[in-house]
């Protein structure tokens, strides 16, 4: 007979999240929820947002109200990942 060790069970590895969905979670959440519904201090729901990637672009760079400009924390690269995944928010 041949024993064989037991070798712990490993879960399968989780992709990598996209880069825009990471950076989302970072900056953006706390506010407009991981599903871009919250509305926490005033911020929109992005599933309804009729704005395009030109004006939220403009939004992230610069922000409004309440919500913080990131133009100067965030690469160009980086609002266009936030931008992109805040686009698939439905």
């Amino acid at each position: 007979m041949l024993l064989l060790p037991l070798l712990p069970h490993q879960a399968p590895a989780k992709p990598p999240l996209p880069p825009g969905q990471l950076l989302f979670q970072q900056n953006c959440v706390r506010c407009h929820g991981a599903n871009g519904k919250r509305g926490l201090n005033g911020a929109h729901d992005l599933t309804k947002s009729n704005l395009n990637d030109f004006g939220r672009t403009y939004l992230v760079v610069n922000g409004m109200g309440k919500m913080p400009a990131f133009g100067k924390k965030l690469t160009a690269a980086q609002v266009q990942q936030v931008v992109a995944y805040s686009l698939t928010l439905r």
